[in-house]
């Protein structure tokens, strides 16, 4: 079976760092990871003793770019294709009986939530919290099964506070079924194989299971398994299983949490999550995705994001070059390279990101020399390229995401630049010959 622990066993040993000496869970899993990024370091690290817990615990999966591509099996430059693919050729899960994540069931009072080895990763932070889990509901009319991701608080041995605040279909599965009086089933799903994580961030209709993209992204169907407490079903292959129900008529503080955005938010639904079973391999794995604004947490979060605003823009702009969600602007910013053929265009693709992604506020178009992946040549472009006066344009009071805490009731001001050149243009970019370029490289490699 396609697995957590199969996919880090497949990678080679040096991007993986195995710690084997006792570690807190408390903080030092973040700091590890943030570090590790200020170095320019990505490995997967796997925490083999964890103090207090059984382990390991693997944090950093999604740090890197390539290793993500390698999820979706392919490589970096292919990435959007193979995104493109799997969203249009889905594979439908299979059925199976037996489950290595159902090796252990706890119920009642055997279950207790708070021996799992969940992480406090922020001094801010209001408890432990699940970072990594997948939520997967069904449509209460239609039963087509959605998977998303939303934090959970620690809150006793079978209940967690958890913060809908993505708006998104879970949370219109829930409106209608409290609407009926009725808890929302919700399995949440720690340490799948990583393909199934990438869908679970993938944003489709609501008529599409996102099982079906990831099995598209493995080349075969994801195995499932049906839960033993609620009607959903979850990958026969994951680490654990945390079973139970969204209740409809009970609200709780949740939070403050360590967001994408590098700050602490209190702003949540105010939801509760009850346990009534957890179910797990016999010697599980734990993944904790590094939370707030991490490499990891960000990467996972747009990968599909920017697949499918790139797949879905070329079809209206196919002089489009290159995209970038750049990780300074968190989930708000966007580069575009372009091959503009005639006026207008560049502002035409900057109002279709705008469309296509609600989160952004702020989209920067330039011409196809410049490098979308490097910030500087990005500003050196709005510093030669661009006019105030007369290559922006700001819309108003547009719906955005709730955490972006400069947003004012659910809206944000969308800023639109154009960094190409205009008509007229007579300067000629200073350039060196090839070959001087690989001599230099050469010395430089030593």
């Amino acid at each position: 079976m396609d697995s957590l622990r199969s996919f880090i066993d497949a990678l080679p040993p040096e991007e993986v760092l195995r710690l084997h000496a006792p570690f807190d869970l408390d903080y030092l899993p973040t700091a590890l990871s943030l570090e590790l990024e200020r170095a320019g370091r990505s490995p997967v690290v796997v925490i083999e003793n964890p103090i207090g817990f059984v382990g390991p615990v693997v944090c950093n999966l999604f740090a890197e770019r390539g290793r993500i591509a390698r999820m979706a099996g392919t490589s970096g430059e292919h990435f959007n294709q193979a995104w493109l693919a799997a969203s249009e050729r889905r594979i439908s899960p299979v059925l199976v009986r037996d489950a290595p994540v159902q090796e252990l069931v706890l119920t009642a009072g055997a279950l207790d939530a708070a021996r799992l080895p969940i992480s406090r990763h922020f001094e801010q932070d209001a408890g432990r919290y699940i970072s990594s889990g997948i939520l997967i509901c069904k449509d209460p009319d239609t039963g087509v099964r959605n998977l998303s991701y939303q934090r959970m608080q620690l809150k006793g041995p079978d209940r967690f506070g958890v913060s809908l605040h993505s708006r998104g279909h879970i949370w219109d599965h829930w409106q209608r079924a409290a609407a009926r009086g009725r808890n929302l089933p919700v399995a949440v799903v720690i340490g799948g194989h990583p393909a199934i994580h990438l869908a679970a961030g993938a944003k489709m209709g609501m008529d599409v299971d996102e099982l079906e993209v990831a099995g598209a992204l493995l080349g075969r169907p994801v195995e499932l398994v049906a839960c033993k407490t609620i009607d959903v079903e979850v990958p026969a292959a994951a680490e654990y299983v945390l079973e139970g129900e969204i209740l409809a008529d009970v609200f709780e503080d949740e939070g403050p949490f360590g967001e994408y955005t590098g700050y602490a938010t209190s702003r949540s639904t105010r939801h509760v999550f009850v346990v009534r079973a957890i179910t797990q391999r016999a010697a599980p794995w734990f993944l904790d995705i590094i939370p707030g604004y991490s490499a990891e947490h960000l990467l996972l979060g747009r990968a599909g994001k920017e697949a499918h605003v790139w797949n879905r823009l070329r079809e209206m702009v196919p002089g489009a070059v290159a995209l970038n969600f750049p990780k300074s602007g968190t989930h708000f910013h966007a580069y575009l390279s372009l091959r503009a053929t005639a006026p207008g265009q560049a502002r035409h693709a900057l109002m279709l990101l705008f469309g296509l992604d609600p989160y952004l506020k702020l989209a920067v178009v330039v011409d196809e020399d410049i490098d979308v992946f490097n910030e500087t040549e990005m500003l050196w472009a709005l510093a030669t390229r661009f006019q105030a006066d007369s290559d922006m344009f700001v819309v108003p009071k547009v719906f955005c995401n709730r955490l972006d805490p400069s947003s004012v009731d659910g809206m944000s001001a969308k800023l639109g630049m154009d960094a190409t050149r205009k008509p007229g243009w007579d300067v000629i970019r200073t350039s060196l010959p090839e070959a001087a370029m690989q001599w230099a490289r050469g010395i430089v490699r030593g």
